[in-house]
């Protein structure tokens, strides 16, 4: 047995995120500003292990050296954040901040987790910090709308499992909270004893800094499609039960006459199509823009966002020469494939014919390779299909 999130969270810290807006207000910190800020907080609001002044001044070095590697290599500038470990314990800390767009007040949001057996979050709070009077005061976690359960149920969903206990852990607010540049992801914290492989994917709602308060990211998309399938549908294993008789949400579940072709739609939304081989899955193909490529299974570039239902294939896919090219070719009913190896897998984004910039035709006989493919700045993914070799 293993929790379910810890197995998540580890999936997911290597996502890039697949939001398609850009955020209203961005912010960046010199060192000396954000250590000025770190070093005003003290035994009034902090755990013994951070709040001594001389244990600020004793890290220094460590910090200012972790925020050069993070801005060098990510371009981050907000935040500062301290490790250490005492008999197998973590400590854990992590300050970020965000200017107001009003005036020279700066967002400071204040995170300390760690444990023993895994890291759990043991608070944040949420200051505003006056640079002219080098002090703060606590305010609301300024979250528009707050997360909620609801939030994170559609996938576990399509799990087949019992979201009793994991409702439960949802009421009692267990949260984990990523801080990046433009704002912050919040996601469950190992809310469950779910069995190992359960599900993979990225169950995580992102928020936006506007320079007043985090807002919602309604662009942001589940990163459930992985090497494996999607979401907690594994290739090659017998499918989950899709029983969801417990608490629809109006996703209904067709079969084939033969039980070999599921289709999963939610509303009037067609979701998934699920290709059963032998009692086991075989494919799993999605039309619905919910859903974006995990970046551990498909890295375009960082000019590149995550492939996902309705993109530019052109902002999502990187055409290059090599082994690591991906594989284009037009299908005999004149699909355009565009396919990706991921481990022992393969992604397919699919498109029509006259995505092309130079006209193709099908052949009866089989597929036809592209060489050198250019598609149109309209071109657009039409559905993503993941298989195994």
């Amino acid at each position: 047995m293993k929790k379910l999130f810890l197995l998540l969270t580890a999936f997911v810290l290597m996502a890039t995120g697949c939001k398609g807006t850009e955020p209203a207000f961005t912010t960046e910190f010199t060192f000396d500003e954000l250590f000025k800020i770190f070093s005003c907080f003290g035994d009034n609001i902090m755990t013994p292990a951070y709040a001594a002044q001389s244990t600020k001044d004793g890290i220094k070095d460590e910090l200012a050296g972790e925020f050069k590697g993070r801005k060098e290599f990510t371009g981050e500038s907000n935040s500062l954040s301290h490790s250490f470990y005492n008999e197998g314990c973590s400590q854990d800390f992590q300050m970020s901040c965000y200017r107001y767009s009003a005036d020279s007040h700066v967002l400071v949001m204040l995170l300390e987790s760690g444990g023993c057996e895994a890291s759990t979050v043991k608070y944040i709070r949420a200051y505003e910090y006056n640079p002219e009077t080098n002090d703060a005061h606590e305010v609301q976690l300024p979250f528009n709308p707050a997360p909620k359960r609801d939030d994170f149920e559609d996938l576990i969903r399509l799990a087949g499992t019992d979201v009793a206990s994991l409702r439960s852990a949802m009421d009692k607010g267990l949260y984990r909270y990523e801080f990046h540049a433009d704002g912050v992801k919040v996601r469950l914290d190992d809310p469950t004893d779910l069995d190992e492989g359960v599900y993979q994917g990225d169950l995580v709602v992102n928020y936006l800094w506007t320079g007043n308060e985090f807002v919602r990211d309604e662009d942001y998309r589940y990163a459930a499609i992985h090497a494996d399938g999607f979401a907690s549908i594994h290739l090659g294993q017998p499918a989950p039960n899709f029983k969801m008789g417990y608490d629809p949400k109006g996703y209904r579940v067709e079969y084939s006459e033969g039980g070999d072709l599921w289709l999963i739609n939610l509303g009037e939304e067609e979701t998934l199509q699920v290709q059963m081989e032998n009692g086991k899955v075989y494919s799993v193909e999605t039309r619905s823009p919910k859903y974006c490529v995990s970046s551990i299974a498909y890295d375009g570039g960082k000019d590149k966002v995550q492939p996902y239902v309705g993109a530019s294939i052109n902002r999502c896919i990187s055409f290059g020469s090599g082994d690591d090219a991906p594989v284009v070719k037009m299908l005999m009913d004149g699909t355009v494939s565009i396919e990706v190896s991921a481990w022992n897998s393969v992604i397919a984004f699919r498109t029509s014919q006259d995505a092309l910039a130079t006209p193709t035709d099908p052949s009866n006989t089989g597929p036809v390779f592209i060489e050198n493919p250019e598609f149109k700045d309209s071109a657009r993914i039409e559905s993503i299909i993941v298989w195994r070799e």
